[in-house]
């Protein structure tokens, strides 16, 4: 995917509604930020009247840290997911095959009891997943820096310096895990009838050799997003490029599987499989083909 022309395409898509696609793309950034710094704020005053110890903030066993580290995490969870949700589906009302003029309100998309349940539970599971694929890099490298801070011998540091690698491949691994993930919303929105579990594991296999495109368009915006008065430009930018790029890829795989159901040849490698809803309609328009 040429990533000029995918740039030049979203751009043009967002002539005339710049504004408002802007306010609904900074807003899950705007919450997990103000969520942050709330708990940072309670922190402080709880270092400031002397109720905690300044070490004991990295501890994590004082029971009022923990309940201000709970509070702070299930609010986030609540409030950025659907947030997120609700700026996917605007999106693709502009980058989908029909784009849709009259956008849904924001209070109407909010207010599904579907938005809320499905969003919610699809970051639950890729947190969750996301925990279990880190803890493998943690074991390493807390290992590994046990055994760097001590005297070794020989055998010692080969086993060093494999768990110095081994941390290194799980973090890779682990970045890769996240990428994929940063599917789920947007396939969410395409795909009403996908629960959340079987939408975090689509998208690993949907992002499957295209996680590049969004490292590219990454590239390409961060500079703008570095600074303040840029960021929320940039990440408009970013979000509905990354969008559109969905969507080419949902028809790449339509395609695909049309094709293969016209020939009978087998799935083509590194392609998702997708949804049986949208398995159907490729099939029927084979059909009539």
């Amino acid at each position: 995917m040429k990533i000029r022309e995918l740039i030049r395409y979203s751009n043009r898509l967002l002539r005339g509604r710049r504004a408002g696609t802007m306010m609904i793309c900074i807003l899950p950034l705007g919450a997990e930020l103000f969520f942050r710094f709330a708990e940072a704020a309670v922190y402080s005053l709880l270092l400031y009247f002397g109720s905690l110890p300044p070490i004991r903030l990295f501890g994590g066993d004082e029971p009022l840290q923990l309940a201000v580290t709970t509070v702070s995490t299930v609010l986030r969870c609540v409030t950025v997911a659907p947030l997120t949700y609700a700026a996917a589906y605007r999106l693709y009302g502009m980058t989908g095959e029909r784009p849709c003029r009259k956008a849904c309100s924001l209070s109407r998309i909010l207010l599904r009891k579907c938005t809320l349940k499905r969003s919610i539970s699809a970051a639950l599971w890729t947190k969750a997943v996301s925990l279990l694929a880190l803890a493998p890099a943690i074991f390493f490298g807390v290992s590994a820096y046990g055994m760097i801070h001590e005297k070794m011998y020989a055998d010692e540091a080969f086993i060093a310096a494999n768990m110095v690698f081994l941390a290194a491949v799980s973090v890779f691994m682990w970045l890769s895990l996240k990428l994929s993930f940063s599917a789920v919303p947007y396939l969410l929105v395409r795909f009403p009838k996908l629960t959340a579990y079987r939408a975090m594991v689509f998208s690993v296999r949907f992002m499957r050799g295209r996680k590049s495109v969004f490292l590219r368009l990454l590239t390409v915006y961060l500079p703008q997003m570095l600074t303040i008065a840029g960021l929320p430009y940039g990440l408009t930018k970013l979000m509905t490029a990354f969008s559109l790029s969905i969507d080419i890829f949902i028809k790449e795989d339509e395609y695909l599987e049309a094709d293969r159901a016209e020939s009978g040849r087998r799935k083509a490698r590194n392609t998702g499989k997708i949804p049986h809803r949208s398995k159907r309609r490729v099939k029927a328009a084979a059909d009539k083909a």
